[in-house]
């Protein structure tokens, strides 16, 4: 089994995930709005958990990406332009995989959610890029 803390695998997986959510949106038709949320969520707290990790904290089992980005904060404050992103992925976790209630996910959450994706995986990989992680060009 692979060690739980290599960073880069945390990285690759996080990419799958926002990848993921990038060829569902295009793909398919109707577009499972949901899905594509939950692997905007899933990409975003794999990133920010690998940036905790390279910086030496602990795996925390859970899904707040506000709690994971206080462990990035601790090292670097210049995480916290991610702090208004954090919230609204959080709450795909479960709107998105279970049927909880009236809301609906509509196409406009779809594509702030992939943007929002996309800014912290893209902001944090920069960051890991410093300290000597991800892929070399």
């Amino acid at each position: 089994m692979k060690d739980s803390l290599d960073v880069n695998e945390w990285i690759r997986f996080a990419q799958m995930d926002y990848d993921a959510a990038k060829n569902i949106a295009i793909l398919h038709n109707p577009v499972p709005l949901e899905i594509v949320c939950y692997h905007c969520q899933q990409s975003a707290e794999k990133v920010l958990k690998a940036y905790a990790i390279a910086k030496g904290e602990p795996i925390i089992k859970t899904h707040d990406l506000e709690t994971i980005l206080e462990q990035c904060v601790r090292h670097d404050e210049q995480f916290d332009i991610l702090a208004e992103q954090c919230p609204e992925l959080t709450s795909y976790v479960t709107f998105s995989r279970y049927p909880v209630g009236d809301d609906e996910v509509n196409e406009h959450d779809m594509k702030t959610a992939l943007k929002y994706a996309f800014d912290i995986i893209e902001f944090t990989k920069s960051k890991l890029s410093e300290l000597g992680y991800g892929s070399k060009p």
